[in-house]
């Protein structure tokens, strides 16, 4: 009987991918704990409120009711110190290396594993104000990621950037979130998903499965649109997910949907409020086609979801892809925000179904070498078990201390 596992995550407990993997391991008998900024609720799951920027207003911010990052990281860091006493975890892995990440290893826990998902690493500089600030957090993503006893990623190209910034320090290893091939498959009947949007049979299809954010570029898909329609009258675009939670993304939906009108190809385009993960299935199968085309990546889900529904895909050129999306074999791949070459993408499937066939063919191999959730999580819990038996080496013990001085002296000075 294998060992039971304490595990404790400091991670977004609403967030879906988030779910899936603590779900795993609880139904693997182990005892997870999820820390989330976030709130939430995770079946078998206790979940434990961490401090936020809202929570902290009138107890740790500035002048003007402003929260710093390191105040937040500062606060986060103790209350994972008081529950790490209480329920003496094995491992702490934190998902997401931003903020999430840093208060991790700011608590001092080993052994500790962080996993990058894109965002987190790869620092957009449009969110910051002075390039000092950027420096800053570029500084604290290596200091914390040289704490790591394992770094784990998504894609090929974050495994590269965490091996620059460890320098050896720890173990860095592929895992990919993957998809349940049980769930995500082709052929399924999608009658009732037809009458619901309006799709008629002979409609080709184009689905954009991310979420409605201005970071995934649905501009760029909108305004793809009529140069399409020129060749491909019949086509239609599915825009998921246009119920929004905060008021940014109510507001970039909105003005989605002023430039599709300004654009006269709002009737090509279903707008769709919600999806949930059991109706996700019928929108890959229904679609002909699935794009996304993101600033930047790591390696998501919905490249596996639509491989499993064997579905052709469009992407981004982002290096994120270079391991699963080989242009004109597996995938094509676009130039990010540009419309022109993306409507040329989409009619190019429309025009060669038997490219798109033989796309989807060769796309088995990558999802099964990549993408199936179950046997990632399987590796994770191996390397678990790893950590917790000293299987793995956990790095320079000196350079690890040396490298926690200098986080908390950064976070002191900030």
């Amino acid at each position: 009987m294998p060992q039971t596992l304490t595990l404790c995550y400091i991670a977004d407990a609403t967030n879906i991918h988030v779910q899936r993997w603590l779900g795993y391991f609880v139904s693997r008998g182990h005892r997870v704990y999820c820390l989330s900024d976030k709130g939430g609720a995770i079946d078998g799951v206790t979940v434990i409120e961490l401090p936020n920027r809202d929570t902290l207003v009138g107890t740790n911010s500035k002048k003007g009711g402003k929260v710093s990052k390191t105040a937040v990281i500062k606060s986060r860091s103790k209350k994972i110190r008081q529950v790490l006493k209480e329920t003496k975890p094995g491992i702490m892995h934190a998902i997401f290396l931003y903020q999430r990440g840093w208060s991790a290893a700011l608590s001092g826990f080993h052994p500790l594993v962080i996993t990058l998902l894109g965002s987190d690493i790869y620092l957009p500089p449009r969110n910051y104000r002075h390039p000092l600030q950027l420096w800053r957090d570029h500084v604290m993503n290596a200091l914390a990621l040289k704490q790591c006893d394992m770094v784990t990623a998504v894609s090929d190209d974050l495994n590269q950037a965490a091996n620059r910034l460890t320098l050896g320090l720890a173990p860095v290893e592929l895992i990919p979130i993957g998809t349940d091939p049980q769930l995500f498959q082709p052929n399924l009947d999608t009658t009732e998903l037809r009458e619901k949007l309006h799709i008629p049979e002979e409609s080709f299809v184009v689905l954009s499965p991310r979420q409605m954010t201005p970071h995934y570029n649905q501009t760029t898909i909108i305004e793809s649109i009529p140069r399409v329609l020129e060749e491909v009258p019949q086509a239609l675009f599915i825009m998921k997910d246009t119920f929004c939670n905060t008021p940014e993304r109510q507001e970039y939906v909105r003005s989605l949907k002023e430039l599709a009108a300004s654009l006269g190809v709002d009737h090509a385009i279903r707008w769709v409020e919600e999806v949930t993960m059991q109706e996700l299935p019928y929108y890959y199968a229904i679609s002909d086609v699935v794009v996304s085309v993101p600033s930047t990546d790591g390696m998501p889900v919905t490249i596996f979801e639509a491989m499993a529904c064997q579905k052709p895909l469009i992407v981004g050129d982002l290096a994120s892809y270079n391991e699963v999306i080989i242009h004109g074999q597996t995938g094509l791949r676009v130039p990010i925000r540009n419309s022109q070459v993306l409507a040329r993408a989409i009619i190019k499937i429309h025009k060669n179904p038997s490219l798109a066939r033989r796309m989807v063919e060769e796309s088995q191999v990558i999802l099964h070498q990549y993408g199936i959730f179950n046997e990632q999580m399987m590796r994770m819990e191996r390397y678990y078990y790893g950590l917790i038996n000293h299987d793995i080496s956990a790095g320079h013990a000196v350079r690890k201390r040396i490298s926690r001085f200098l986080f908390r002296l950064l976070v002191s000075l900030t």
